[in-house]
């Protein structure tokens, strides 16, 4: 990672644990062991590194999250299971507090929320165009779908909160185990 990065990754770890009115430039700088003073060179306020930090964040996982829905031809399941898989890895393992940082609510200031509502929005409609598609082609069944496509979501970012790997490999059982079982949420009954 690049400096910037760095100082990007701190603030959403920072964000994650604090909250944004308990974050202050101080505590970022303290964790990267920098001065303040490195951090207003980069970023104009708190503001500033705070709407950057939740923009990088919040695009790589979007962006991840798309290139997984890239094959309109897969079986809407297959590409259900493989998107639950890879949100998983990202909250459990590759950014844990992007699940943190965009759960609602959270204490934004009214500018930064309607930039995590769009991004938000944005890493929904990643779910609901394949969820959508199922629906259409009678893969899924659901009683309603707003309220699916919650429970799904709801019990992927609750993961980090109780989830322990002992091994590599209990990351792979529980994205296996976790996938199936939240892909029978639009499954048909038998």
């Amino acid at each position: 990672m690049n400096k910037i990065e760095d100082i990007l990754s701190a603030t959403a770890d920072t964000l994650a644990e604090r909250g944004y009115h308990e974050t202050n430039l101080e505590s970022i700088a303290e964790r990267l062991d920098l001065t303040k003073a490195t951090l207003y060179h980069y970023f104009s306020s708190k503001d500033d590194l705070v709407t950057a930090s939740l923009a990088w964040v919040g695009i790589q996982v979007n962006e991840q999250m798309a290139q997984v829905n890239l094959d309109p031809e897969a079986p809407a399941a297959d590409q259900l299971r493989f998107l639950i898989r890879t949100q998983l890895k990202v909250v459990v393992r590759e950014r844990r507090q992007a699940a943190r940082l965009f759960l609602y609510p959270l204490d934004w200031p009214e500018p930064h929320r309607g930039h995590v509502k769009q991004l938000r929005q944005e890493h929904d409609q990643i779910f609901r165009s394949v969820i959508e598609r199922g629906l259409a082609t009678g893969q899924f069944a659901v009683d309603d779908e707003a309220t699916a496509l919650h429970c799904l979501h709801g019990a992927m970012n609750y993961v980090p909160v109780w989830f322990r790997a002992k091994r590599a490999k209990d990351y792979e059982r529980m994205y296996e185990t976790m996938s199936g079982s939240l892909l029978r949420l639009f499954t048909p009954a038998q």
